[in-house]
């Protein structure tokens, strides 16, 4: 309940803060910190997702990564592997995010430097549990039907975790990385 009534204390803040400095803003710069303020970034998924995974709750994992809109046996069974391998790992479940390539994802996928810009980020992530080894997984979250930024007037982006594999599996959802 404390967590949900300071998210929204902090995005009142946030929103207050943009309408007053907003116009001295490029758009640009402000829906990414209004994404940053409501929590739509890709590491906020990664977060969610691996939040539910430490705290055992296999059902909020599996809706923040989002079944595939077509269906998918393959994608679907890795959905299920992945999330099961790592609820495994228990409550002393670790984490750090190693890099973030970030993805333009209007005329031809390729990656790029502006994450403001960006429709799609591969995630690298290491995961492990007290005293054991780690393992390197990458997210991929990308929003959904592509996104143009300054082209089509930089629009609140809705980021969606559409695979998570390790590192020396081929990816499913999204052949680009």
């Amino acid at each position: 309940m404390r967590d949900v009534a300071w998210r929204m204390g902090f995005t009142l803040t946030a929103l207050v803060m943009l309408a007053t400095v907003g116009p001295a803003l490029s758009c640009d710069t402000a829906h990414h910190l209004l994404e940053r303020a409501l929590g739509k970034t890709p590491e906020a998924q990664v977060r969610r997702y691996l939040a539910a995974i430490s705290k055992g709750d296999r059902q909020a994992a599996l809706s923040v990564w989002s079944p595939p809109a077509t269906p998918n046996t393959v994608l679907e069974a890795r959905r299920a592997a992945v999330t099961d391998a790592l609820l495994s790992y228990g409550l002393d479940l670790q984490y750090q995010v190693l890099d973030i390539v970030w993805w333009r994802t209007c005329c031809e996928p390729g990656v790029i430097k502006d994450p403001n810009e960006a429709g799609g980020a591969n995630i690298w992530v290491a995961i492990q549990r007290a005293g054991q080894p780690e393992t390197v997984y990458l997210f991929d979250v990308l929003v959904p039907g592509g996104y143009w930024g300054a082209a089509a007037g930089s629009s609140i982006r809705n980021w969606t975790l559409v695979d998570v594999y390790p590192e020396e599996a081929d990816p499913i959802a999204w052949p680009w990385r």
